[in-house]
Formats: C-alpha cells, sequence, structure tokens
C-alpha cells in the first residue's frame, strides 16, 4: 500500500468526519474544502496535470461559494448562525466511518478486477457512511448541502477505485458539477439567512396569517340622522343636486 494514498486517505476522512459532527458553519466549510482538494489526489497513477488543476480549481471555487454562505456579514445584518452537527457524536461517526472502510476494502472491486487502488474504496465507503444522516435527517440547509457533496466526492472515490484514474475531461466535469451543486446550497443557504430568525434551519410551519377587522366601523344609531352622518350626507347631496328641468312625459 503507498503511504502516501494512506495518508490523504486518512486526511479525506478526518475532515469529513469534522465537517459532519462540528458545529460551526465555517469550521464546517474549511472541513469540507479540505476533504475535496485532497480527494483527487488518492489516484494511482496520479491524474494528469490539466485535470487535476482543473479538479482543483472546482474544489477551491465551491468551497469559497459556501463561505460565502456561510461567513458574518454585518453590512447585511448576518449574525453568526451555527449549523445543526451531528446527533450522534464524532466518536460514533468515526467508528462508522472505520467499519465502511473495513467493508470498503473487502469489496474492493466489487468481485470484478479494478483499475484503481483498494485506499480509494475504503475512503469512498467512509465518507458515504458518513454522508448519510445529513442527507437524511438534516435540518438546515448547510447540513444537507455537506451531506451531498461528501456523497457525490464519496462516488467519485469508488469510480477511481473501480476503473481507474479518471481523465482530463471528466475532471473538469466533475469540477463543473461541484461548482454547480455548492452554488445552488450556497444560494439557499444565504436566503435562510436572510429570512427571520436569520439562521440556515428550514422552516418548520408556514406563517399564520392573523385576519383583521375593517378599519371601517358602523357608525351607532344616535348619529346616523345627524346631519354629519351617513343620513344627513345623503339629504345633503339630495338638496344640492339639481333637477331636471324636463316636463314629465304624458
Amino acid at each position: 500500500m503507498n503511504p502516501v494514498l494512506a495518508l490523504a486517505a486518512l486526511v479525506v476522512v478526518g475532515a469529513a468526519i469534522v465537517a459532519v459532527s462540528a458545529r460551526e458553519a465555517r469550521t464546517v466549510v474549511l472541513a469540507l474544502a479540505v476533504v475535496l482538494l485532497v480527494s483527487p489526489v488518492i489516484a494511482d497513477p496520479i491524474a494528469a496535470p490539466v485535470g487535476l488543476a482543473a479538479r482543483l480549481v472546482g474544489a477551491i471555487l465551491a468551497g469559497y461559494l459556501l463561505w460565502i454562505a456561510a461567513r458574518d456579514d454585518a453590512s447585511m445584518k448576518l449574525a453568526h448562525a451555527p449549523t445543526g452537527g451531528s446527533r450522534i457524536g464524532w466518536p460514533a461517526e468515526f467508528l462508522g466511518a472505520a467499519a465502511a472502510s473495513v467493508v470498503g476494502m473487502s469489496a474492493h472491486g466489487l468481485g470484478a478486477p479494478a483499475g484503481g487502488p483498494v485506499i480509494a474504496s475504503a475512503a469512498g465507503f467512509a465518507v458515504a457512511a458518513l454522508a448519510v444522516l445529513p442527507v437524511l435527517t438534516g435540518r438546515d440547509v448547510l447540513r444537507v448541502a455537506i451531506g451531498c457533496l461528501l456523497l457525490l466526492d464519496a462516488g467519485l472515490l469508488v469510480r477511481t477505485a473501480l476503473g481507474g484514474t479518471p481523465g482530463p475531461l471528466e475532471q473538469l466535469l466533475v469540477a463543473l458539477l461541484l461548482v454547480t451543486v455548492a452554488a445552488c446550497a450556497a444560494a439557499l443557504g444565504r436566503a435562510a439567512r436572510l429570512d427571520p430568525p436569520g439562521g440556515f434551519d428550514y422552516a418548520t410551519e408556514a406563517p399564520i396569517r392573523v385576519r383583521r377587522g375593517p378599519d371601517a366601523h358602523p357608525l351607532p344609531e344616535s348619529e346616523r340622522d345627524h346631519p354629519g352622518g351617513v343620513a344627513g350626507a345623503r339629504g345633503l347631496d339630495e338638496r344640492v343636486r339639481p333637477r331636471d328641468p324636463s316636463p314629465p312625459r304624458p
């Protein structure tokens, strides 16, 4: 086993654990950026410089878009907004990732000759196990987006383990896909933060519409025949209105 690939896989899995366990939004985004940046290195042989550069640029741009949605902005009155974090804690996440990595190493190739390293399969299964809970049980936009991006990265790692190192065109398409998903997540997260109460949480219930009574209230009986009331206004209108001078028809 290549020690460089093993170290890169440990970095990817460790950063994925931080991404699904932390509650600080900026920490989550930085951990996800590390996962997206190091994942292309887990390949044997290493990707071509053009394809690797496209993948790294896509990972940086995807992380920056999420950073824009997660950072505090005093000019737009965007206060600090945490994300949901893990419900089972990082030790349980670590144990689940370790078990999934063992399964990935055992199922390398899925019964057929594999064209990539076994460590890519182990890292892909571990990241996929970590991404399941955020996608299925996430209650805020950022946590679900992190889960979707981790699940996408896990699929790419397993694809590398099965089919070998992707070509430059495939790396470019993957980079565009990562940027597209991150841009959609950043737009939804920004919109959620602009709505009250200003966090990443989904709206739990529809706003209740309060029916207002009419602004005009009926006049009491004592004011209806008053010269300034409605009846007095009608009588004044009839007295002022000119009559038709034409004689009545026989």
